[in-house]
């Protein structure tokens, strides 16, 4: 049977939904199924596409309706009938799954629901929060490469990056977010630009002392920089223009530092960077506290 994952579920933003998508990636290749993301559509131009296929979607075998998601009026068709619960209930070959925003979809639920009834071939996932970490772990390579970023995002990144690289030994990336962190969850991951001053320069002493050579810091932020905040240590500043260029530079740090998200967590796993997740009560003391996540 030719199975399809479709998931249709709009939640957050870029990090959040390159979690989903790399979790029902790993998982349709373990599992040789289809997968139809709709909510990775609006960022699938950011990445590079093979043969004219949009990220979005990932074809393990072939069919009629395969050949169909060529044509852009097929893909919303295929939207606007999985927003719709009318329609939903008169087609029996089509699971629902969903899960509230603040519960995960686990790899054996997807295991489970797919085998639950061998006449269903396709499985609609309303759920953003996909957690398939044996797939994951085996199929990180492919999932890394299909989510390989389009080159003119990797070319804004290199040209940054080598200007560091020529400077500096080593490099860390800071991830300052502060836009929207301001209210969320009453601003407990929000933190002054004299905060991120200190926690630079922990890390540059620390570093230092660990002769990691000559320290530069590179501070990615979605929210205004003033030049003159880190006067006197060295910063350079990201693209403040596109998150994808800040994406690619953060991933090609040494290390990275930066509040709980899931865009922090990409940039881990993806570069494979070892990561302090900060806190308002966080010190940089010790290497041992910069950890590589190994899912996303």
């Amino acid at each position: 049977m030719k199975r399809f994952l479709l998931i249709q579920r709009d939640y957050g933003q870029l990090g959040n939904r390159l979690h989903t998508h790399a979790n029902a990636l790993a998982w349709c290749i373990e599992n040789q199924a289809n997968l139809v993301n709709l909510s990775f559509k609006e960022y699938s131009h950011w990445f590079s596409s093979k043969r004219c296929k949009s990220v979005e979607i990932f074809i393990s075998r072939k069919n009629i309706l395969v050949s169909m998601l060529r044509f852009s009026y097929a893909k919303k068709f295929i939207d606007r009938l999985c927003r719709s619960d009318k329609w939903l209930k008169r087609l029996t070959k089509i699971m629902i799954l969903g899960k509230k925003d603040s519960d995960y979809l686990s790899e054996k639920e997807l295991d489970q629901s797919f085998n639950s009834d061998k006449k269903t071939g396709t499985l609609l996932v309303r759920a953003w929060d996909l957690r398939c970490t044996n797939s994951l772990e085996k199929h990180q390579k492919a999932v890394r490469k299909i989510l390989m970023p389009s080159k003119v995002y990797l070319n804004a990144a290199e040209s940054i990056i080598v200007k560091l690289r020529r400077s500096y030994d080593c490099v860390v990336g800071i991830h300052a977010r502060r836009g929207d962190y301001r209210n969320h969850l009453e601003g407990i991951h929000f933190h002054s630009w004299d905060t991120y001053k200190e926690w630079i320069r922990q890390t540059k002493e620390l570093l230092e002392k660990q002769r990691k050579g000559r320290v530069g810091f590179i501070v990615c932020s979605d929210d205004d920089l003033n030049n003159g905040t880190f006067d006197n240590l060295p910063v350079t500043f990201g693209d403040s223009q596109s998150v994808m260029t800040d994406l690619i530079l953060l991933s090609s740090c040494d290390y990275n530092i930066g509040p709980p998200s899931s865009f922090g967590t990409w940039v881990s796993w993806y570069g494979k960077v070892p990561r302090l997740s900060i806190t308002k009560t966080t010190e940089v003391s010790s290497l041992n506290q910069f950890i590589v996540s190994h899912s996303c």
